[in-house]
C-alpha cells in the first residue's frame, strides 16, 4: 500500500485523518493488502480475519489521542478505538 506521494505505508505509521471538525491523529495497526497487524485486541483481530472485513485497499487505524467519534448519546451505538478507512483518507503521514 502506498500514500499519495508513492511512499510505502507501514504498520505503526502515524497519520492525520480528515474529520468534519479538522483532523485526528491515529496509528496504522493493520494493512488490508496483507492483513499484517500490530498488537491489537485479540477479539477484534479474530473478527476481522475470520469475516474478512478488511478489503485490500483499506487500513485499520487506532486513535492516538481522544477518539474524535466518541459520544455519550444512548440512542446511538458506542464507538471503538479502531477505524477502517482507505489510505486516501489520511491527510498526511506524521
Amino acid at each position: 500500500m502506498q500514500y499519495h506521494d508513492g511512499t510505502t505505508a507501514r504498520l505503526g505509521d502515524v497519520v492525520d485523518v480528515g474529520m468534519a471538525a479538522g483532523t485526528a491523529r491515529a496509528r496504522i495497526v493493520m494493512l488490508g493488502d496483507t492483513y499484517e497487524h500490530l498488537d491489537i485486541d485479540r477479539d477484534f483481530l479474530s473478527w476481522v480475519t475470520t469475516e474478512r472485513k478488511l478489503s485490500p485497499n483499506e487500513i485499520v487505524v487506532e486513535w492516538i489521542e481522544a477518539n474524535p467519534l466518541a459520544h455519550n448519546d444512548p440512542h446511538y451505538a458506542p464507538v471503538g478505538n479502531y477505524l477502517f478507512l482507505s489510505l486516501d483518507a489520511c491527510d498526511k503521514r506524521v
